[in-house]
Formats: C-alpha cells, sequence, structure tokens
C-alpha cells in the first residue's frame, strides 16, 4: 500500500515537473462568493459549544507572486459574514435562564420579550506558499495554505425578558483576535493578456471563544450565572472574481 502510494506521489511530480518550466502569471483578484459553516460552527446542540451559523457571503482580496515556476508567496485579506439561526438561539437562551438561575424561574408564554440577533463576522489576514500550474495556454491551476491572524466577532444576542415586575437582560461579549489559517485550491482561466475569470474552494478555520452573561435589572429572580462558549470556526468558502495579471 505504501509502495502504490508512494508511486501515485512520483507520477504526480513527474506530471507536473513535465510542463516547460515557464514563470507563472503573478496575479492579484477580488473575488465574491458563499460561506457554508462546518461542525460546531453550524451547531444548535447548546450555548456552551454551538455556533448556530447559517449560510453567509464573504469578499475576498487575494494576490500571488511567482519569481520562479510553481511556488510564489501570496496573501489574502477578507470579509466573512454568516447569519445565525435566530429562533434556535432564542429558544435555549430561555431555557439557561430558567435552568441555571440561583432561585426558581418560570418564565410565561406571555411576558415580554424583545430579541435582537446580528451576524457572525470575521476579517482574515494571511500569508503563506502559492502553487502554480499551468496545463494550457489560457490555463492555471493555483493551490495555497495560507495563516495569520482573525478577527472575530460573535453575533450581537441582546435578549430582554420581562415579566411579573423581573426585568432579566443578557448580552454577549464583543471582537476576539485568533489564529487562522486556509488551504485551498483554484482555477484561473485568462480572457486576455491582463485579466481572468478566477474560481475558487477554500477551507478556513479559527477559533471562537465569548461569553453570555445575564443580569437581573429588577424584580427578585435569582442570579443566571455567565457562561462561556468556546468551539473551532470552521467553514467552507465558493468563490468567482476576476484576476489581473502582472
Amino acid at each position: 500500500m505504501a509502495m502504490k502510494r508512494f508511486f501515485w506521489i512520483l507520477g504526480l511530480v513527474a506530471g507536473l515537473t513535465a510542463y516547460p518550466l515557464q514563470a507563472q502569471q503573478s496575479f492579484a483578484s477580488i473575488s465574491f462568493g458563499a460561506v457554508l459553516p462546518q461542525g460546531s460552527y453550524a451547531s444548535t446542540d447548546g450555548l456552551d459549544d454551538s455556533g448556530y451559523a447559517r449560510t453567509g457571503g464573504a469578499i475576498k482580496f487575494d494576490a500571488a507572486y511567482f519569481p520562479v515556476s510553481y511556488v510564489g508567496i501570496g496573501g489574502t485579506f477578507s470579509f466573512g459574514s454568516n447569519f445565525a439561526y435566530r429562533d434556535s438561539l432564542l429558544q435555549d437562551m430561555i431555557l439557561y435562564v430558567e435552568e441555571n438561575a440561583s432561585s426558581v424561574i418560570d418564565i410565561p408564554e406571555d411576558a415580554e420579550i424583545l430579541y435582537g440577533s446580528g451576524f457572525w463576522n470575521y476579517i482574515n489576514l494571511f500569508v503563506g506558499p502559492n502553487f502554480s500550474v499551468r496545463p494550457a495556454q489560457r490555463l492555471y491551476f493555483d493551490f495555497r495554505v495560507l495563516a495569520g491572524g482573525t478577527i472575530l466577532r460573535a453575533p450581537d444576542q441582546e435578549l430582554s425578558i420581562n415579566f411579573d415586575g423581573t426585568e432579566i437582560y443578557s448580552q454577549t461579549s464583543r471582537n476576539k483576535l485568533a489564529f487562522g489559517f486556509t488551504a485551498g485550491a483554484g482555477m484561473r482561466f485568462r480572457l486576455n493578456s491582463a485579466l481572468a475569470v478566477r474560481l475558487a474552494a477554500d477551507y478556513f478555520q479559527s477559533r471562537a471563544k465569548f461569553e453570555y452573561t445575564f443580569d437581573l435589572l429588577q424584580g427578585v429572580a435569582g442570579e443566571v450565572p455567565p457562561i462561556t462558549s468556546e468551539f473551532p470556526v470552521r467553514t467552507v468558502e465558493i468563490s468567482l472574481g476576476l484576476a489581473y495579471s502582472f
């Protein structure tokens, strides 16, 4: 099995090096696409380890410089956003208040509940190696592994519950700077000597950590302890855009 895998890798390397050694075209691009949440980030299983994230969108600015054939260095500056499963979040937050208050709380069905939910937002600045092959005159296949800093912002979960003279207010903590990385592949099809259409698919991963806090503004209800939520943020990003070759 190991020998078979070795010959498969050897054949792949031989196939790539069979192309004439010519410098790949460096490029800068702008792309728009869909962000598909994965794993715990998309889960709705509990406030402590789930992101409640839905499909969202992204805008990406990518660039790569190839001083030699096949191998170069590149970077990306991107902004992504995901909607949240609002109803599931609201239900779990109310359930947490009822089950974790220091005194018994029974929130009636006719309680006045005001709830505002924002979006998951993240900004990435990554750099790393890029690899490119050119199987045809107008066609390039690109591969990259990049890493750097990510600014994550959890959705603003502002919840106000009013019943029987009691008012409970909840919110989430703000921005977090974290390590992140992305790995992906793309295809560029040249329209002319300067412009190309670029299609790409990237896997992105970072880690979120924030806190839900619950404050008793008035009334006699018991204290509700805060809850820390921590989980990996994983997405698959599919994007389409234009690349300028230089």
